[in-house]
């Protein structure tokens, strides 16, 4: 072998992009300036989910606050979404911001790293493998909203950009594999790791879900504390609404403001020859659907009421108003035989002495409820064949037929609906926890300090 031959294979020959000629193949710099693209749009897109939730949460109109069924709000405020935002401390959006800047930095410095002609096979497989965290997340979430019977319609934007990063980086890129899968790994990770961090703040106070805050408002403000001046005559009652207003954050005292305004210029509205009468103070009655998940809330809400209050403080009438054509005549769609059908048994069982229990197990299941499900949950409460044939009976028609019309009185375009003492009211927790602290007055001077009330508040 000559001379030259041998310093050849020594030094073998560079190649015009000033890589070894045994270097693994990289990514074209149009692909990667793609992928930097995308990247930005999906974090800009989430960004904007994010303040659209704040908005809502702090008494505005979110701009996808559509039908219960296609409204970004119901999947925000969905038991997943909560759950997720309380343990973790940021919120879906919050999360998807997280995606859209590692899916942003990673190809980005990949990019600059090539153009200096020290390509990294790590940075590549790096963004491979958050293209496949992109997709299983896209994946889950429609899995969520199907089980839910939601969807986020401003979500579908950010759903669509993840699928065109994930076609490029999975499938366009897929000759180049996964090299040094293990460094890869810790890039990704590393990425991800500080966009949490860096959110995590925002996320921490962005804010929850009025139902759910309100419910921790009332457990906050049950401790002993000062007296406050008098309004109620019970000066233990005056503290405490006193402190519940004052514990509020500001977008809740606004709800709190805009719910005593809906209250206060309601009209008293008959009960129907059929209502329960109750010596209670504050009769609350209630029309929910056993799909709604702000009727679940309001269930939940009522429960913190009787452990927070001393009994007999007020009394609560269940009636029903179905989201279903089937039995509901002011519904237009026909399509979920569930909601008539728990209707119907909760009118059957509305006597018997355990029906909130009934109604809380329906609510727990309320996503996955069946047909057969109704009649297992009511067996312990009456026998499949009694419950059947009231449900089918003619009584049990006219009754729901006089609470769908009891509830149209009440000008109401979703559920729940409220109604205190006749009028109507909300489901807002610290709202109904001062109706019953005050029997059902508007005007106690802790109320002073509350913001002007929005004439075009939408609560329900």
């Amino acid at each position: 072998m000559g001379d030259t031959e041998a310093v050849l294979l020594e030094n073998p020959p560079m190649r015009a992009d000033k890589t070894s000629p045994f270097s693994p193949p990289h990514p074209s710099a149009g692909s990667l300036a793609a992928l930097v693209a995308l990247g930005a749009a999906t974090a800009l897109g989430f960004l904007f989910l994010w303040l659209q939730l704040v908005l809502a949460r702090s008494g505005g109109s979110a701009f996808c606050a559509t039908d219960a069924a296609a409204s970004c709000t119901t999947a925000w405020d969905s038991p997943f979404a909560s759950q997720i935002h309380r343990v973790s401390g940021l919120p879906l959006a919050g999360w998807g911001l997280v995606w859209g800047l590692s899916a942003f930095a990673l190809p980005l410095l990949a990019l600059l790293r090539q153009a200096e002609g020290k390509p990294q096979p790590a940075l590549v497989s790096a963004t491979r493998l958050l293209a496949m965290i992109g997709v299983a997340a896209v994946a889950m979430m429609l899995l969520a909203s199907a089980v839910m019977g939601v969807f986020c319609v401003g979500c579908l934007a950010a759903d669509i950009l993840i699928a065109g990063y994930a076609g490029i980086a999975l499938f366009s890129w897929a000759p180049l594999g996964y090299p040094q899968l293990a460094r890869a790994a810790t890039w990704a990770g590393l990425t991800w790791f500080t966009g949490y961090v860096a959110l995590l703040y925002p996320g921490l106070h962005t804010p929850k879900p009025a139902a759910e805050a309100g419910r921790a408002a009332i457990s906050r403000v049950t401790t002993q504390g000062p007296a406050a001046a008098s309004g109620t005559g019970d000066a233990e009652r005056d503290r405490r609404l006193v402190e519940l207003v004052d514990s509020l954050e500001l977008p809740l005292k606004q709800t709190l403001s805009d719910a005593l305004a809906i209250y206060r210029n309601a009209e008293p509205i008959r009960s129907p020859a059929s209502a329960r009468t109750n010596p209670a103070p504050v009769h609350i009655t209630e029309w929910t659907d056993i799909r709604c998940d702000h009727c679940a809330d309001l269930q939940q809400t009522l429960l913190t009421l009787q452990e927070q209050t001393p009994p007999g403080s007020f009394s609560v009438e269940a009636r029903q108003f179905p989201l279903d054509a089937e039995c509901n005549p002011m519904i237009e769609r026909a399509a979920d035989p569930v909601r008539c059908l728990a209707a119907r048994a909760r009118i059957c069982l509305a006597k018997h002495p355990k029906s909130e229990a009934f109604a809380r197990l329906l609510f727990a299941r309320q996503k996955e409820l069946t047909t057969s499900e109704v009649y297992q949950i009511a067996a312990p409460y009456m026998e499949r064949k009694a419950l059947e044939s009231c449900v089918g009976s003619p009584e049990t028609k006219a009754q729901l037929e006089e609470d769908i019309a009891y509830a149209a009185r009440f000008a109401s375009d979703g559920t729940p609906i409220v109604a205190v003492n006749g009028r109507k009211g909300v489901s807002f927790p610290p709202f109904l926890y001062a109706m019953v602290l005050t029997g059902g007055a508007a005007d106690h001077p802790a109320f002073a300090s509350l913001p002007p009330p929005n004439p075009n508040a939408h609560l329900h």
